[in-house]
């Protein structure tokens, strides 16, 4: 959907066993700089209704997550940028492609992708900026499809910006978008177990990496962006049902965090906030 028409979402909110990853203290006056609302788990009707109320108030979306049946979650911000935007669900693989060609003479390009569902029959959500720089987007990747074309991204200075995994246990598939590198050094992980993916996170900590995108897949399994960016007021949990990130989610904006990615596969969540 255009900035003129569909998509938004609320909250309901994540429980279970949430593996702790870091929270760093924010610094004084944190997040004052732009309002935010973060919503998840509802339905394709409610999204669209918050689209529209959300995009009068004057916020825009920078995430979007589709997952278990077009339930929706997303974090919109009010920040007073004018530049142009558009958001989209519900959207099968073909229209989810002839959205990006349309978008993409309008001179927007992609920023958040998320998919469900197998890879016959996936479900789409995402949101568009007005952007002139260089990138890579593509859909309907195996693991080793999207291996490599993160290596020549790589190669041709863009980084691994968004990404979503989707389909079924046995048939994973990416969704992932590969931008202008504009952060410090970054690499990516995917296919990782939650012990895995909490033994990268404390490995990598160590050396001054976070991680600053997400995405649960329909195994269980994690991918994640890390990059060492000098940030120092963030939080990632994983392993989250509902409620647990719900509690995660009030916890952390009492303490001046917000969300800046929210995912979701069968029930089970994964944030990342600053």
């Amino acid at each position: 959907m255009r900035a003129t028409a569909k998509i938004a979402t609320v909250a309901s909110v994540l429980a279970g066993v949430a593996v702790p990853m870091a929270v760093t203290a924010p610094a004084a006056g944190a997040q004052a700089a732009s309002a935010w609302v973060a919503y998840h788990g509802v339905s394709a009707a409610d999204s669209v209704k918050r689209f529209h109320q959300l995009r009068d108030q004057g916020y825009r979306p920078i995430t979007v997550n589709v997952s278990d049946g077009q339930r929706y979650a997303a974090v919109w911000v009010k920040d007073g940028s004018s530049a142009a935007w558009g958001m989209w669900q519900g959207m099968s693989a073909s229209g989810f492609q002839k959205r990006f060609d349309a978008e993409l003479k309008n001179g927007l390009q992609p920023v958040s992708v998320s998919a469900t569902g197998p890879a016959s029959s996936p479900v789409f959500a995402a949101v568009f900026e007005k952007k002139s720089s260089k990138f890579v987007s593509k859909f309907g990747l195996t693991a080793s499809a999207f291996a490599a074309a993160t290596e020549k991204a790589a190669d041709q200075g863009l980084a691994l910006t968004s990404v979503d995994a989707y389909g079924t246990p046995g048939d994973i598939r990416y969704a992932a978008v590969w931008s202008a590198n504009t952060g410090g050094a970054w690499y990516y992980t995917y296919g990782k177990s939650r012990q895995q993916h909490e033994a990268e996170f404390y490995a990598r900590k160590e050396k001054g990496f976070r991680p600053v995108t997400i995405a649960v897949a329909p195994d269980g399994t994690y991918t994640a962006v890390w990059r060492k960016d000098g940030v120092q007021s963030w939080a990632h949990y994983v392993g989250m049902n509902g409620s647990g990130y719900q509690k995660r989610f009030d916890a952390l904006k009492s303490k001046g965090l917000a969300p800046v990615q929210v995912n979701a596969e069968n029930g089970t969540y994964a944030a990342i906030w600053q």
